[in-house]
């Protein structure tokens, strides 16, 4: 894979994990009555990866959705999105998540 350039990585190990979040269907009573439904939050990060090219809004989704929601990840899809983590440079914007930007 060393031949992947940055955003194909990014893209690859998106679309790897969001294939995992797609198989927990189970996941979807968790989601809140306000909000975007599990289908419609999946095919939403789905169009920001594959559509779009928006990879960073891709990204603090799927943390988003992770750190909310009771997702499960295997090992290998946890490396996936620290090696993305990693090349973005930062966990979200959100205000407390300040301490993790690396970004200029």
């Amino acid at each position: 894979m060393n031949s992947l350039s940055n955003n194909a990585l990014i893209e690859h190990n998106l679309t790897f994990i969001l294939s995992e979040m797609k198989a927990q269907p189970e996941v979807a009573q968790h989601y809140p009555p306000n909000g975007l439904t599990y289908d419609e939050h999946l095919s939403q990060i789905h169009e920001f990866i594959a559509d779009a090219g928006e990879y960073g809004l891709a990204y603090e989704y799927v943390v988003g959705a992770l750190e909310s929601i009771p997702f499960r990840l295997t090992g290998a899809a946890a490396v996936k999105l620290l090696e993305i983590g990693l090349l973005m440079g930062f966990k979200s914007e959100h205000e407390i998540d300040k301490r993790f930007d690396r970004r200029p």
